[in-house]
């Protein structure tokens, strides 16, 4: 997470004012800075940048999504994670299924994209991840996916942007974004609020749901991370302080509502348990809840707004925030140049 000590006064105008400081936000702004557009300045209510879902995501670098739109971001994604320094470590990813013809549309798809992978089975996947009854149909390894520093990405976004945290916004207007600290004119204002995006202009709220992860034992699995997709389904890699595993839940939740709770833990239990991997009796060390946030149609809201020239939207990334974040911001940023040129 990124702080600021100093609380110095907003500037009374900027070309640019983005609103939210995750990944969509800082993404957006690192994006702007690449391609010339200085003049930006993004704000975040909380005393730290990343402070809800972002700084809390569990940084699997995963470029085959669950349809074509997310994969097309999830993997130009990966390619500019790759070359920032110090945020990605190149581990390959397994995709396990108990579906064969799902399987095969992820491997079509991986085709499409141009991502290389290798078709397994079980045996495959026993040999690196010990879930002997997990019913496992086929398994893709994915040479090119990765784990994602999200503390040193949210760092690299953010660099040479200028950030005001503890400035929540109260309401904004046609080039004008009114805060807690004063008022900022702005040419284009960008709605990367997270969970809470369209609350500020009254549109059709996003679906929040949240999710549990934990830290099982103290030794961490070295190789390629397992991402099990079907019934049953859950996540695990390797992790410093022992094995980051995730459930997959899904509960509906306010936003902004992230506290662990004894039923996703015994979720996470009973998955593993069922799965016969000796992590079902190992200790939990460190657990903690992230957000996913949706729009209704589950379609990322990127762009310009359709009715106000002066708004462009980064929201609904639905979980894939960390590994797609690079290539939201090239989006959104287009999408700001566009209206910056424009002169509306």
């Amino acid at each position: 997470m990124c702080y600021k000590t100093a609380v110095p006064e907003l500037p009374q105008r900027a070309a640019v004012v983005i609103i939210g400081g995750g990944f969509a936000g800082a993404a957006t702004a690192w994006a702007l800075r690449r391609a010339g557009v200085s003049d930006v300045v993004l704000l975040e209510r909380e005393a730290a940048l990343g402070r809800f879902a972002s700084g809390r995501a569990a940084g699997l670098g995963r470029q085959l999504a669950e349809d074509e739109a997310t994969t097309a971001l999830t993997v130009r994604g990966a390619q500019l994670l790759r070359e920032m320094r110090g945020v990605w470590t190149a581990t390959g990813g397994i995709l396990s299924f108990d579906d064969a013809a799902v399987a095969g549309r992820y491997v079509a798809r991986a085709k499409r994209f141009g991502v290389h992978v290798d078709v397994g089975d079980r045996a495959s996947v026993l040999h690196t991840w010990p879930v002997g009854e997990l019913r496992i149909a086929s398994a893709l390894y994915v040479a090119g996916d990765g784990v994602i520093d999200v503390a040193a990405l949210l760092r690299e976004l953010i660099t040479g942007t200028r950030f005001e945290v503890s400035a929540g916004v109260e309401r904004i207007e046609p080039h004008r974004v009114v805060t807690t600290r004063g008022t900022i004119e702005a040419r284009v204002i960008v709605e990367a609020t997270g969970a809470w995006a369209g609350t500020l202009t009254g549109d059709e709220p996003l679906v929040s749901y949240k999710r549990h992860v934990f830290i099982i034992g103290s030794e961490g699995a070295a190789g390629p991370w397992l991402w099990h997709l079907g019934a049953g389904e859950m996540y695990m890699r390797g992790d410093g302080d022992g094995v980051l595993a995730s459930p997959c839940d899904a509960s509906r939740c306010e936003p902004g509502h992230q506290d662990a709770d004894l039923v996703g833990e015994a979720h996470m239990r009973k998955l593993l348990e069922d799965a016969a991997s000796p992590l079902a009796n190992t200790p939990i060390t460190r657990r903690w809840a992230c957000q996913r946030a949706y729009t209704q149609d589950r379609k990322m809201r990127l762009g310009a707004d359709d009715t106000r020239p002066w708004l462009v939207w980064a929201a609904g990334l639905g979980g894939h925030g960390a590994t797609a974040s690079p290539a939201v911001g090239e989006q959104v940023a287009a999408a700001v140049i566009a209206r910056l040129q424009s002169g509306q």
